[in-house]
C-alpha cells in the first residue's frame, strides 16, 4: 500500500498491530495521533508489518517496524534492512524488541526517550517519607483554594479546549516547535475524546479550571498519562491534579507511565523527584551487523 496520513479513523488498523503490546507509550494509538498533525505521521503496512514515519522540524524519523504477530518477524526485519538502506532513522525500539534485534542490527540507547514508570499506589496517596515535599504542597493547596475535582466529559470538554488554547498563548507555543506541535496534538485528542475512549480529569478553583490531564489504560496494569496543564500561581496544582486523577479513575491498576522527559533537565528533575520504579529504555537502530 501508499504511505497513508495517519488520522482518527485508522485508530482501529493501528490498534490491531500495538494495543496491549507495549509498555512504552510511544506505539499507543493515542499517542501517535496527538503527534500525527505536528510531526505529520504517515504509515503503510507491507507483509504484515506496520510501518511509521513522521518529521520533527524537517529531521525524518520512523518508529520501530511493528510486525502483526511472531510470524512476521522475520518480514519486519527485511523491512528494517531496507530502511537502513535508504539511510532512514529508526527509533523508539522498546528493551524487549532490542533482544529480539540486537543479532541482526546495532541499537544505541537515547536516553532522552526513556519512559519514566511509578507505583500508582505510591502517587496516588504519596505514601512515605520520600513523598513529604509532595504531600505537604497538596495539603497546602487543599487549605489555600476551595477546589474541586471532576471528570473530563463531553459536556465540559469545551472549557478543557479553551483552557488549553489560553494556556497556549500565554506559554507562546506557535515559537517552540515541541510546544506547537503537542497543541496541535492536544487539541485533537479533545475533539475526539470520546471516539478515543480516554480518561480526562480537572482541577478548579472558585469554579476556574487550573489544571487538567488526559491519560487511559493501556493493558491489565499499565496506564499512561498524555497530557498535564496548569496554570501558574497555583501551587501545588500539578502535584494535586497528577494525585487526584490516579486516585479517582485508575487505583484499580499498578503502574502509570509518564512518558518521556524530551531530554530537558527541569523536566527530568521534576520526574526523577517522583521515585520511578523503573525507566524504560529506548534504542535507535543505526546499522546491520
Amino acid at each position: 500500500m501508499d504511505w497513508k496520513k495517519l488520522t482518527i479513523e485508522d485508530k482501529e488498523t493501528i490498534d490491531n498491530f500495538t494495543k496491549g503490546k507495549f509498555s512504552t507509550c510511544d506505539y499507543n494509538f493515542t499517542n501517535l495521533f496527538l503527534w500525527s498533525q505536528g510531526e505529520d505521521l504517515h504509515y503503510k503496512i507491507e507483509k504484515d508489518v506496520l510501518i511509521i514515519q513522521g518529521t520533527f522540524v524537517k529531521d525524518e524519523y520512523c518508529f520501530m517496524p511493528i510486525p502483526k504477530d511472531e510470524n512476521a518477524i522475520g518480514a519486519m526485519k527485511e523491512v528494517i534492512k531496507e530502511l537502513l538502506q535508504k539511510n532512514k532513522k529508526i527509533v523508539l525500539v522498546p528493551e524487549e524488541w532490542k533482544e529480539k534485534l540486537e543479532d541482526t542490527f546495532i541499537l544505541e540507547e537515547r536516553r532522552d526517550s526513556y519512559d519514566y514508570v511509578y507505583s500508582i499506589e505510591s502517587l496516588a496517596y504519596l505514601k512515605g517519607r520520600k513523598y513529604a515535599k509532595k504531600k505537604n504542597r497538596v495539603h497546602n493547596f487543599m487549605k489555600s483554594y476551595n477546589y474541586t475535582y471532576e471528570a473530563v466529559t463531553p459536556e465540559n470538554v469545551e472549557e478543557v479546549i479553551n483552557f488549553q488554547t489560553n494556556w497556549c498563548h500565554d506559554k507562546e507555543c506557535e515559537i517552540v516547535p515541541v510546544l506547537r506541535n503537542e497543541n496541535m496534538g492536544i487539541l485533537n485528542l479533545l475533539h475526539n475524546f470520546n471516539t478515543l475512549g480516554i480518561k480526562g480529569g480537572i482541577l478548579r478553583v472558585d469554579g476556574k479550571i487550573v489544571a487538567y490531564t488526559l491519560g487511559e489504560a493501556i493493558s491489565d496494569e499499565y496506564v499512561v498519562i498524555h497530557i498535564e496543564k496548569g496554570l501558574n500561581g497555583y501551587t501545588g496544582s500539578y502535584q494535586m491534579i497528577n494525585m487526584a486523577f490516579l486516585e479517582k479513575e485508575f487505583t484499580d491498576h499498578k503502574y502509570v507511565n509518564r512518558e518521556d522527559d524530551f531530554g530537558d533537565e527541569g523536566l527530568r528533575e521534576a520526574k526523577e523527584s517522583y521515585h520511578p520504579l523503573e525507566l524504560l529504555k529506548k534504542y535507535e537502530i543505526t546499522g546491520i551487523k
